[in-house]
């Protein structure tokens, strides 16, 4: 199951660079996380999965990638954390939402995100204990992103 979610959010996410702003994905990286932590600079949301199967999502992208997004957005220079922040809750929302409608929709099983909860910040240490996870990094024209899908152990 989470090889399905993660081919899905990783072809939304491309959709959704590409046909909005124009990021091309230079490569991709696939992984099973060994560790339960990791260190990351930049934005991070963490959106919850609720319905028949409990998990999450965790997107990051670098400050370069958020800055390009608020230039893209905004038509502006200078991205403040507000900005970085509002730009990243919006995207983050679009992946996950349409990953999980297309989910529905080709497998029949009902997940819904809950609000996502973000972060801004250099060298921040992200914890997914007890959940089964597998990751995709994208090295972007532009910086770099990852995607995290993760349900609970067992799952």
């Amino acid at each position: 199951m989470i090889d399905e979610i993660l081919k899905i959010a990783d072809s939304v996410a491309r959709s959704i660079l590409c046909e909005n702003f124009g990021f091309e994905v230079k490569s991709t990286q696939e992984s099973v996380p060994e560790m339960d932590e990791f260190l990351y600079s930049g934005v991070v949301g963490v959106l919850g999965t609720i319905g028949d199967l409990k998990g999450r999502v965790i997107i990051g992208v670098d400050f370069d990638v958020c800055g390009r997004l608020v230039k893209t957005i905004y038509d502006q220079d200078v991205a403040t954390n507000n900005d970085m922040l509002d730009v990243s809750y919006e995207i983050f929302n679009m992946i996950v939402g349409n990953t999980l409608v297309e989910y529905k929709n080709t497998f029949g099983t009902a997940l819904r995100p809950t609000p996502p909860s973000i972060f801004l910040g250099e060298n921040m240490l992200v914890v997914s204990p007890r959940i089964q996870r597998k990751k995709i990094e994208y090295v972007l024209d532009c910086g770099k992103m990852f995607i995290e899908v993760g349900f609970e152990r067992g799952m």
